[in-house]
This record gives structure tokens, C-alpha cells and sequence, in this order.
């Protein structure tokens, strides 16, 4: 028994991840796709958790794979929510192009703040 997302194996008898919240899937899970020669690129740095979800979804949907670099540090700004830790966003460098447009139309849809120009 594994969980599909976090990749975590259970023994029998679990029927959901406990960090996750979600069903487990029978067998072994999947070897890891991560290959060392890949050459990733940063497409993103942020502290915004909420920003970070929305990228992380777009590229999901995008069947784009993705590394973060950073992420336990989350761990310490969930303890201490003044620490803002920085989080990259890497991607493999031939999906670059395609991550970085994903990521500007995010951006472009966010609405800016207004200017108070009195």
C-alpha cells in the first residue's frame, strides 16, 4: 500500500494517507522519475503559500514535473509565521518556455493593487 502523492508505503490494513488524506493504492509505489542528469531550472521564487499552490496546480495540470527546493523550511514558518522562507520552483529546462508562460498567466490574471495617486 503507498500513497499516490506523497509516495509514502503503508502495511495493510491503511486505507488513507495520513498525511495526505487520500485513498492508498495497492502494490508498490512507482520508482521515482526523477532522473540526476535532468537539468532543472528555477521558474519561481516565493514565500506565498497561496501563490505556490496556484503554480504548483497549473503545472500539475499541465503535466509539467516540477522540484521544490526549500520546502521543509516551511516547517519552521508553520512555528514561527514571521520567518518568510523562500521556496524555488523548478522545472526540467526544455518545459522552461512552456512553466514560465503558465506562471505569467497567473500573474496577469491576479489584479494589482490600486494607487491611491492623491
Amino acid at each position: 500500500m503507498y500513497c499516490p502523492q506523497c509516495r509514502a508505503e503503508y502495511r495493510e490494513g491503511f486505507s488513507e494517507c495520513s498525511d495526505c488524506h487520500v485513498p492508498l493504492l495497492s502494490g508498490a509505489p512507482p520508482p521515482d522519475p526523477f532522473d540526476p542528469n535532468m537539468e532543472l531550472v528555477i521558474v519561481l521564487e516565493t514565500n506565498d503559500q497561496v501563490q505556490l499552490a496556484m503554480v504548483k496546480g497549473l503545472l500539475e495540470d499541465a503535466g509539467i514535473p516540477f522540484y521544490l527546493l526549500g520546502r521543509i523550511t516551511t516547517l519552521i514558518q508553520d512555528v514561527d509565521p514571521m520567518l518568510h522562507k523562500w521556496i524555488q520552483v523548478q522545472v526540467p529546462r526544455d518545459r522552461e518556455a512552456e512553466a514560465r508562460e503558465l506562471i505569467e498567466s497567473l500573474t496577469a490574471a491576479e489584479p494589482s493593487p490600486e494607487v491611491d495617486e492623491s
